[in-house]
């Protein structure tokens, strides 16, 4: 039954990839659990999981209880698993979420299982391996601009970051533009433009901000309170769920190629349940776990066919930025950019 469901289900390659997929699958099994600690809302929450446990059991001919347990932030909960590791204590996650930065770190501490992501699971590219046999992108969001578009008309609408500064535009609004409250995205430009168009962007910037929003404020936008804000983490979900709701809210990538925060998964070391992780990781680059994603959050990966993200990035031929490269720009962290940027726009 099982060398049926397999075989139907995830169209296997040669016989030597079937016949571990399929040991992974019984073992999985036999384990019947996964834990994943992050944010509560992380993957639409308990309703998001309970979605993907149908969907799970649909797709491996199992059921299995996906757990969704509430835990620190990205860096806090990579410290606690290098933390367990160096103790010897099993991990208190099967799973680890996180982006760019965090992985970076989890890499040079070694502190992930490896897996042949890609040779294992027919679906699985080796592209969406961004750190390559451990960690598979999930969803992506990119760093960009939301705008009110009853209040800036579109042709007089910026098309890019450089065009926030464009004095034949600014006018629009020079003195009420919103600005993120850190500078991390403006640290994920200098592999783009380097450091001295970084800084030089900032200064000119500066006197045109009139104030400061977290992501996830874009009501403010939506209101007219501010008629733009210069970037935020996810404009594109942000402008698709607000257009749902028939509001006025345009957001676009701020570069090209478009900065972006990768959010992946992987197995810590000592994982608990490592084969229901693998199997549960590998399942999340499926089409039907990304119709969940989309549905409670508007995320997905572009490197899925046929989701929200990935037809907007062949429609709009959009360019992204090289993941490893990015990663670099964390492990190598310019403390001195990172003060002057602060003393430019958050003083």
């Amino acid at each position: 039954m099982l060398k049926f469901i397999v075989a139907i289900l995830l169209l296997l390659p040669p016989l030597a990839q079937a016949q571990k997929l399929e040991q992974i699958v019984a073992e999985a099994k036999k384990e019947g659990e996964v834990t994943l600690v992050a944010s509560t809302s992380t993957f639409g929450g308990k309703k998001g999981f309970t979605e993907l446990e149908a969907l799970f059991a649909k797709r491996f001919g199992f059921k299995a209880k996906l757990n969704l347990s509430g835990g620190p932030s990205f860096p806090q909960m990579a410290a606690r698993i290098i933390t367990e590791q160096k103790a010897g204590s099993k991990s208190s996650t099967d799973l680890y979420l996180g982006s760019d930065g965090t992985f970076a770190t989890m890499h040079e501490e070694k502190a992930l299982e490896k897996v042949n992501w890609a040779g294992i699971f027919p679906w699985v590219t080796k592209e969406m391996e961004i750190t390559p046999q451990e960690s598979l992108l999930v969803y992506a969001s990119f760093h960009g601009i939301i705008y009110n578009s009853n209040a800036i008309a579109k042709d007089k609408a910026p098309k890019s970051y450089e065009d926030l500064i464009d004095p034949a535009l600014s006018p629009a609004w020079a003195g009420k533009m919103a600005i993120p409250a850190y500078i991390h995205w403006l640290i994920r430009l200098t592999p783009i433009w380097g450091k001295e168009k970084v800084l030089s962007f900032a200064r000119k910037l500066a006197p045109l901000t009139g104030g400061r929003l977290r992501q996830g404020e874009e009501e403010r936008i939506v209101s007219g309170e501010f008629p733009i804000m210069a970037s935020t983490g996810g404009p594109l979900e942000a402008m698709w769920k607000w257009q749902a709701k028939n509001a006025p809210l345009v957001g676009l990538p701020g570069s090209s190629p478009a900065t972006s925060s990768y959010y992946q998964l992987a197995i810590p070391k000592n994982s608990v349940h490592p084969n229901m992780a693998k199997l549960f990781i590998a399942f999340m680059t499926t089409r039907e776990a990304q119709s969940v994603l989309e549905k409670q959050d508007y995320r997905s990966s572009h490197l899925v066919e046929g989701t929200i993200l990935a037809k907007y990035v062949k429609a709009n031929k959009i360019k992204l930025q090289d993941a490893k490269q990015l990663s670099e720009v964390f492990l190598k962290e310019d403390a001195g950019l990172e003060e002057e940027l602060n003393k430019i726009l958050l003083k």
